[in-house]
């Protein structure tokens, strides 16, 4: 009878042992389970976060308005910010230090500019390493023209501009993958004034910057600025391009845009 019960007793403890080796083995694939689903969850997210897009407007682009220090020369601005392009323009950090001026308030050299409060990381149209693409795009007088943008959901678009002799009246027309589009009108601020305060429609890109003219010589040492505008397109529908059309009064130069896809 002892024996008999020591025999129980065994299979009882390794019964016991099974069930204890079992528990593990589905803790163990229930965790690994659970990381399999959190890691494509977050791959999911991941996929879907918002995307900052520089948009390609080279193709539309007709002029430089920013003197460039390109393999240790200077590279003179042709198309400038006033005087109907022949009156002044900007220059990079490394070009105004050239050109022989002291604490200039001058460009970045790569042509970007780091996200703040008022935009996310911007690049445009301009760098030191590039002394023959061009830049800008100008009008004088009544114009327009337009530009195609990676086809997409944005919940910003951004249009950087300086408008010069005066404001600019601009009239934007945001065209949509369904063949809907929105219109907006806004008026730009001479260069050589800041945003207006409170204003949602436009911010300040760069600020406080020296102009030089056709000569290279400094004409004055600050309080110009290059502008953005914003477009506020339609987060649910997916943008294609955009126009811009321009009254008579001022002149436009068009610097280039930026995107903030929807999440």
């Amino acid at each position: 009878m002892a024996n008999e019960r020591k025999r129980k007793i065994m299979r009882h403890v390794a019964s016991a042992g099974e069930i204890v080796k079992r528990s593990q083995n589905i803790m163990l694939m229930t965790a690994e389970t659970l990381c399999v689903i959190l890691f494509g969850v977050l791959s999911g997210f991941s996929l879907q976060a918002a995307e900052v897009i520089q948009v390609d407007v080279r193709p539309i682009l007709t002029g430089r308005a920013v003197t460039t220090l390109t393999d240790g020369k200077l590279v003179p601005w042709n198309k400038g910010i006033d005087g109907g392009g022949k009156g002044d323009g900007y220059l990079t950090l490394e070009a105004s230090i050239s050109n022989g001026d002291t604490n200039a308030r001058a460009l970045p050299g790569d042509g970007c500019f780091q996200a703040n409060a008022s935009h996310p990381f911007v690049r445009l149209n301009f760098a030191n390493a590039d002394g023959n693409g061009l830049q800008t795009r100008s009008v004088e007088g009544a114009g327009e023209f337009s530009f195609s943008v990676p086809t997409n959901r944005y919940q910003r678009m951004m249009v950087f501009m300086t408008s010069a002799e005066g404001p600019s009246h601009l009239h934007f027309k945001l065209v949509y993958g369904d063949g809907t589009l929105t219109e907006r009108e806004v008026l730009l601020p001479d260069y050589y004034n800041n945003a207006p305060a409170g204003d949602t429609n436009i911010f300040s890109l760069a600020t406080n910057l020296a102009k030089w003219n056709a000569s290279g010589r400094m004409a004055e040492r600050d309080h110009h600025n290059i502008h953005g505008v914003e477009l506020q397109p339609d987060a649910g529908k997916a943008l294609v391009s955009i126009q811009v059309g321009k009254t008579a009064p001022g002149y436009l130069l068009f610097w280039g845009a930026t995107g903030v896809t929807t999440n």
